[in-house]
């Protein structure tokens, strides 16, 4: 499984509020784009901002949390990726997505990069 991985750091001058809103526009634009690519999945996530973050990254020694994750699972190789996303449906989503990154992500403190998915658990807690 190839996944691409957007962990990104909001811009200093806004808001979580602020950001907010416009990681939901985000959001909405990678999951269309997510469709046009054939990805098996999509996942859009934000930060909490609640004192357990504070705490594990002052007692570890850790940078902050990054502001919003965003992940498409795409079942082919990295080739045939950039292959579809060469294509002019994916190609422009991708620049609409990098046109909405201008308004809200500090692209400088972010990462963006393919990875591969070597192992995958899922599970439930439960009562039983």
């Amino acid at each position: 499984m190839l996944k691409w991985v957007q962990c990104v750091r909001r811009r200093p001058e806004l808001t979580v509020v602020e950001f907010r809103r416009k990681w939901q526009e985000y959001g909405e634009a990678i999951v269309s784009l997510g469709a046009e690519l054939g990805a098996v999945r999509v996942e859009v996530s934000a930060a909490l901002v609640v004192d357990a973050n504070a705490e594990w990254q002052l007692r570890r020694g850790s940078a902050a949390p990054f502001d919003g994750l965003a992940e498409i699972h795409f079942s082919g190789s990295a080739p045939e990726f950039f292959a579809v996303l060469d294509q002019p449906g994916p190609k422009g989503h991708a620049e609409r997505l990098l046109k909405l990154q201008e308004d809200f992500v500090d692209v400088s403190h972010s990462c963006f990069f393919l990875a591969s998915q070597d192992v995958e658990v899922s599970f439930s807690l439960g009562d039983g």
